[in-house]
């Protein structure tokens, strides 16, 4: 096949728009069709050898042009959950916290999730979920057991500035 008539672009501009790339992945697609315009390769399977492709690059090209050979493609998640199930756990973690019944464990929300949504989370899962959200336990100071309240507060109150 011959590829250096089909690809629109010149090698040159495919050289630049190369170089311009700041992902590694599009620098190599660019590189991709640049091998294949310089004739360099004459085939796709050895073009994706020479840069460690074995993607179909090809057909998207042909199809979407090389704006669709840039594209970005993957668009990152928050693993098991939908952003609205995100959104319903904020939610209830904040009016659980509201009502002053703090949720004290990783197994808590781990519960909650089970039995609101049917999703299985391991604690680690949970625990990497709630660092992705920003979500950090909220525990009061601690207090000595031994500590008499009322000598807490006649303290206060017989403190004068």
């Amino acid at each position: 096949m011959d590829y250096s008539s089909r690809i629109t672009e010149s090698a040159t501009e495919l050289k630049q728009l190369e170089v311009s790339q700041k992902l590694a992945r599009n620098r190599d697609r660019v590189r991709f069709l640049r091998l294949l315009k310089d004739q360099t390769i004459t085939s796709q399977r050895q073009a994706g050898a020479a840069i460690n492709l074995g993607q179909r690059l090809w057909q998207i090209y042909t199809q979407q042009g090389i704006g669709g050979l840039l594209e970005k493609s993957y668009f990152p998640g928050f693993g098991k959950l939908s952003a609205s199930q995100i959104s319903q756990l904020q939610t209830w973690l904040r009016l659980d916290e509201a009502a002053r019944r703090t949720v004290q464990t990783l197994t808590h929300i781990q519960t909650y999730i089970q039995r609101r949504w049917a999703i299985r989370y391991s604690l680690s899962g949970i625990s990497k979920l709630c660092n992705r959200l920003k979500i950090k336990t909220k525990t009061g100071r601690p207090v000595n057991r031994r500590q008499n309240p009322a000598d807490r507060e006649a303290f206060k109150k017989t403190l004068v500035t």
